[in-house]
Formats: structure tokens, C-alpha cells, sequence
């Protein structure tokens, strides 16, 4: 049967990287099918590599396999781990991100890889993607194994935490899409009834669609997949307001209720 494998990383495309690992993958088991999310992560920055994940699981098919790799801990003592719930299936680096994972998503559970060997897999210092990852994918896409098979069970209050808590009010730039629109890590719950933004003294007013501001113009609104957006119309918002990947914007939200990136994963009134 074939299997879909998700794949975020931090890698790239101008190396062989992304294609080693796809490599690895499918030589391990043809059957399955490897779906590019992003390779455009910034380096070294797991927690933004949430909101695509979240993003591709509402979309993805029961039993889907994510594997996510940014990973600055690479060679060092921090765990491989395999994991599982909501009908998915996960292999990631514990770096931050699977704590987050958790906190945004019910009853996940992680193993530890801590005998690749026992599925061909390898812990090289440099390039663990290719080789201790993509073999675990390969163990879990066969049906050889379940992720209990590979490793103890990791209490989810001792995997790695993520540190990097945002103030209140102070949202952050994970992504620059390829229009130029700002998204922030603002995910609804329940609409907002109001938004207030201001950039250079003028505020961003919050609207429903592109159209309701004039061309030329920003504004900012919920998208289609529920992340608070800043754009300008048929132009380049992250231009026009200098915002980039990893800044922190001043926003107030008021009313409806949604969930951040960075926090403890409560809900916000």
C-alpha cells in the first residue's frame, strides 16, 4: 500500500541534500510516496517549521508520515525520535519542535531511536537525514515496524524543551511566502473582532479579503488556513513594511480566541 511521506527541512535546494534523503527513501521502499512541503526553513530554527506541518496534516490522509529536519543539534547528544497520534506518524529530531508538537496536538507520543542499527539506520555527525532519519522512514512506511518497536517511550514532560517564549502582544514573522505576504504566528480558533496593527504610525486595517483594500495598499487578515496575514494588495508586504523571518511585531488581537507558536499552547481570548 502505498504511503505518503511529508518532508520539511531546513536543507535548502541548491545542494544534494534534499535529494539524498528522497533517495534513501524510495531505495529503501518504492512504494512510497515523498511530498516536498518546504526546504526554505530558515537554518537552525525548528519552531518555525510548525506552521507548515500544521498546515500540511489538515490536508493530510490518515496514516500520513511527517519527517521534519531542522535540526542544529545534529551530532550532538540530542535524541532521534520516532512518534504517533492524530492518525500520523513523525521522525524529528528532539530539538524543541516535538514538545511543541504537543502542545498544539493531543496524545502524541515519541520514542527514542537509541538502536538505529536495529533498522539500518546510522548516527553520523554530519548528515542525519540521509542516515539515521530516512532509514527510520523507510522502517515505519514497510510496516516492519511501529515506532514502539524503535526505542523507549519518552514521557512528553522530558522531551527537549522550546525555550523561546514570545511576550504577550508581541507576534512573530515565520514566514515570507512567495507574493511577499507576512504571515504571523497567529492561528484562529474563532475569528477576532479586531485587530490593531500599526506600521510607521498609520494603521494596518484588518479586513476579510485582498480586495477590500485599494491596490498598492496593506492590510491584514485571517487567510484561508487560519494564520493572521499582513499584506499589500497585487504588492510585496514584507517590502513595503521591512518585516523578515524571525521578527517580532507589536499586534493586539481583541475577541474570538486562537493559538501562537511560541507559547504554552493556551488558547487567547
Amino acid at each position: 500500500m502505498r504511503r505518503l511521506v511529508t518532508f520539511t527541512s531546513d536543507f535548502g535546494t541548491r545542494d544534494s541534500y534534499v535529494a539524498s534523503v528522497k533517495v534513501r527513501i524510495l531505495a529503501g521502499d518504492p512504494q512510497t510516496e515523498v511530498i516536498d512541503v518546504t526546504h526554505e526553513i530558515p537554518p537552525f530554527s525548528p519552531a518555525l517549521a510548525l506552521p507548515p506541518l500544521i498546515d500540511i496534516m489538515a490536508v493530510s490522509p490518515p496514516g500520513t508520515l511527517h519527517l521534519c529536519i531542522v535540526d542544529p543539534g545534529v551530532g550532538s547528544s540530542r535524541k532521534a525520535l520516532a512518534g504517533e497520534g492524530k492518525d500520523a506518524l513523525f521522525v524529528l529530531p528532539d530539538n524543541g519542535l516535538a514538545a511543541l508538537l504537543c502542545a498544539w496536538i493531543e496524545d502524541l507520543r515519541f520514542y527514542h531511536l537509541d538502536t538505529p542499527e536495529i533498522f539500518g539506520g546510522k548516527a553520523t555527525p554530519t548528515f542525519q537525514g540521509r542516515d539515521l532519519f530516512a532509514p527510520a522512514v523507510v522502517a515505519l512506511t514497510s510496516g516492519r515496524y511501529t515506532p514502539k518497536d524503535l526505542g523507549p517511550l519518552i514521557p512528553t514532560g522530558s522531551l527537549t524543551p522550546h525555550a523561546d517564549i514570545s511576550p504577550e502582544n508581541q507576534l512573530l514573522v515565520w514566514n515570507i511566502d512567495h507574493f511577499g505576504n507576512v504571515l504571523l504566528d497567529y492561528f484562529t480558533l474563532r475569528p477576532p473582532e479586531s485587530v490593531a496593527f500599526v506600521h510607521e504610525g498609520r494603521p494596518i486595517p484588518f479586513v476579510r479579503r485582498y480586495q477590500d483594500v485599494s491596490r498598492g495598499s496593506l492590510g491584514c487578515l485571517i487567510n484561508s488556513s487560519g494564520w493572521l496575514e499582513v499584506f499589500c494588495r497585487e504588492g510585496n508586504a514584507a517590502e513595503r513594511t521591512g518585516m523578515r523571518l524571525g521578527h517580532r511585531v507589536t499586534v493586539r488581537v481583541a475577541g474570538g480566541a486562537g493559538r501562537r507558536i511560541l507559547s504554552t499552547g493556551q488558547t487567547t481570548p
